[in-house]
C-alpha cells in the first residue's frame, strides 16, 4: 500500500485538533486555538514518524500512550490541578473516535487507519476541496445559530504579577459583576483557585487548595505571618445566595490586553468560573 505522507499529516492534524477541541469542551476548560493547533501539529508529526521504516517502533502501544499523554500535557499545561481529569477525558474521546473509525472501516471496506494513525487513501487534491465544501455547507446550514447557545462570551486576557511571579489568565467580562474594594471602590478580579495557585508562592498552596465557599476567614487566619499583610477578606453578595467573604490578595501589576484597568485586588473563588472555561471574571 502506498502511503502519501502529506495526506497522512493533513488528516491527523485535523483529527488531533478536533479531538483536543472536543476534550477541552467536555472537560470545561479554555485553551487558546493556537495551543490546540500546536498540539495537533505534534500529533501529526508523530503519526508521520510512526510509518517511516526506521521508526516503526513508535507504533507500539506504550509509545502511543506516551505520545498522547505528552500531547495533552503540552496543550493543557496551564490547567494545573486538572491534568488528570483532562487526560482521562482525552483518552475516552480518542477511544470513542477510534472505535467509530474502525466500525466505519469495517462497514465500507476502506483503510482508515495505518500504523495507529488516521488515514484516508485519497490524494490531497481531493481531500482539500472536499473539506472546503463541507466547511461552506456547514456555514450555510448552521448560520445564525452560533450567536445563541454556542457563542463565546466577551472575554479578555490579563497578565498578573505577584511577588515576582507572573501568569496570564483568560477572564470572562461580566456586566453583572460588581465586586470591588469596599474602601476605594476600585473593581476587583475574581480568580479560579487553580489560576490563583499558578500565581501565588508555593508556601501558600495549602491555603488555596483548602479554600471553600464558607471558610475564607479560617484560611485567612492560617496564612503565614510574612504574607498576611498582602491578603484581606472581601465581602460579596450574589443573586440567590447569602452574602459572604472571599479571600483576596493585592497584585503588584495588572496588564489587560483590552486596555488599562484600576484592578489591583484579586479575590479567589473556590468554585470554577463558568464551568471551568475561564480563569476568572472581571466586571465591565
Amino acid at each position: 500500500m502506498v502511503i502519501y505522507l502529506d495526506v497522512l499529516a493533513a488528516v491527523n492534524l485535523a483529527m488531533d485538533y478536533l479531538l483536543l477541541l472536543a476534550t477541552a469542551r467536555i472537560a470545561g476548560v479554555f485553551v487558546p486555538r493556537v495551543r490546540l493547533l500546536i498540539g495537533a501539529a505534534v500529533g501529526a508529526a508523530y503519526a508521520v514518524c510512526a510509518v517511516l521504516p526506521a521508526t516503526t517502533f513508535l507504533q507500539n502501544g506504550l509509545c502511543e500512550l506516551a505520545a498522547g499523554i505528552g500531547m495533552v500535557a503540552l496543550v493543557f499545561a496551564p490547567c494545573k490541578g486538572r491534568l488528570v481529569r483532562v487526560s482521562v477525558v482525552f483518552g475516552l474521546v480518542s477511544c470513542a473516535c477510534a472505535g467509530a473509525v474502525m466500525a466505519l472501516g469495517q462497514a465500507t471496506g476502506a483503510m482508515l487507519r495505518v500504523g495507529g494513525a488516521y488515514y484516508l487513501d485519497v490524494p490531497l487534491r481531493v481531500v482539500i476541496p472536499s473539506a472546503l465544501l463541507c466547511w461552506c455547507a456547514s456555514g450555510l446550514l448552521f448560520r445564525g445559530t452560533a450567536g445563541q447557545n454556542g457563542a463565546e462570551r466577551p472575554s479578555a486576557q490579563a497578565e498578573l504579577t505577584f511577588a515576582g511571579k507572573r501568569t496570564t489568565v483568560h477572564l470572562l467580562c461580566d456586566t453583572g459583576n460588581t465586586l470591588c474594594e469596599p474602601v476605594t471602590g476600585r473593581p476587583a478580579l475574581l480568580l479560579d483557585r487553580y489560576a490563583a495557585a499558578r500565581l501565588l508562592p508555593s508556601e501558600l498552596a495549602g491555603v488555596v487548595s483548602g479554600l471553600r465557599s464558607d471558610n475564607a476567614g479560617d484560611q485567612m487566619a492560617s496564612l503565614p505571618d510574612a504574607w498576611r499583610t498582602r491578603f484581606c477578606l472581601l465581602p460579596y453578595r450574589a443573586v440567590g445566595q447569602n452574602s459572604g467573604l472571599l479571600l483576596a490578595f493585592r497584585l503588584d501589576e495588572v496588564h489587560m490586553d483590552a486596555g488599562k484597568t484600576d484592578c489591583r485586588l484579586a479575590a479567589i473563588s473556590a468554585q470554577p468560573i463558568a464551568g471551568g472555561r475561564y480563569d476568572g471574571l472581571i466586571g465591565v
